[in-house]
């Protein structure tokens, strides 16, 4: 797995015209599996994500894979058609109000 690098720098807007979250890895040690923790931008606001080859533990809730792809994807706006993953366009909300 490629682990993502960042400059972690706060309050950084420089990309997505919003504070960009800062991301940190760690190795597994012993029976410790492996993380990131990601962090708010602008405040201390954290979440940890732990992994392992047969699921995740996002803020502490354990599942598989699959089941968080079925959460996670849609709200990301990725579509699932077969084996390939799609992504979709945001949809104008200013639009529908």
């Amino acid at each position: 797995m490629k682990i993502l690098k960042r400059k972690n720098r706060f309050y950084d807007t420089s990309r997505f015209s919003q504070p960009e979250i800062r991301v940190y890895h760690k190795k597994g040690i012993g029976k410790k599996s492996p993380r990131y923790l990601l962090k708010c931008g602008c405040c201390d606001e954290k979440l940890e994500i732990y992994y392992a080859e047969d699921g995740l533990e996002v803020g502490g809730v354990n599942g598989t894979i699959e089941d968080w792809r079925e959460i996670l994807l849609p709200l990301l706006l990725i579509e699932r058609k077969g084996s390939r993953l799609i992504a979709r366009e945001p949809k104008d909300l200013s639009k529908m109000r």
